[in-house]
């Protein structure tokens, strides 16, 4: 049975194997992330939606994989060294790059998911939603989150407890030696 431990250790590992990315965080919500810039960016966030648990054989974990990095300024001049115009590009953001990189790391998560979690008995679902975002902190983070149901094996046992009543009763609970 998998355990939210080894499952956030799962993408723990994935996501730290990804050249584009420097730290790993889980909770409950993406404004835990560090602003006061201590935290090396470009960060991959997990928060854990909720679980589901599929009859009694599987569990379903609705997750939402965020990677994120610093919005900066682009201040450098064009020299016109390459090209005939000459422009001042002051006041424009790496947005754009932002967004880009951290969808296209997105992707590779989720297809090395798709196609290597068989060990770990991970299923992600066909459908994974990737929507953009800016959100203005201390410093103006933006990316792209994921949005992805993940299913493990679960195999609950009815003797890991058991009440009086119970265990008193004639031939004992039921499943269990």
């Amino acid at each position: 049975m998998q355990t939210i431990y080894s499952f956030t250790q799962f993408f723990n590992s994935v996501c730290l194997s990804h050249p584009n990315i420097e730290t790993f965080n889980v909770s409950d919500d993406m404004f835990d992330a560090d602003t006061a810039k201590q935290t090396l960016f470009p960060l991959a966030y997990m928060v854990l939606n909720n679980a589901t648990i599929n009859g009694y054989s599987a569990m379903t974990y609705n997750v939402n994989l965020l990677v994120m990095d610093r919005v900066t300024d682009v201040t450098q001049d064009s020299t016109g060294k390459f090209n005939s115009i000459t422009k001042n590009y002051k006041g424009v953001t790496n947005l754009l790059d932002v967004w880009n990189t951290s969808m296209m790391t997105l992707s590779d998560i989720i297809v090395y998911i798709k196609n290597n979690a068989q060990p770990y008995q991970f299923s992600i679902s066909d459908d994974v939603i990737l929507t953009p975002f800016q959100e203005r902190l201390d410093n103006a983070l933006a990316g792209f989150s994921a949005v992805m149901n993940i299913t493990v094996p679960f195999n609950p046992s009815n003797c890991l407890f058991y009440n009086v009543t119970d265990a008193q009763a004639d031939g004992g609970i039921n499943g269990c030696n």
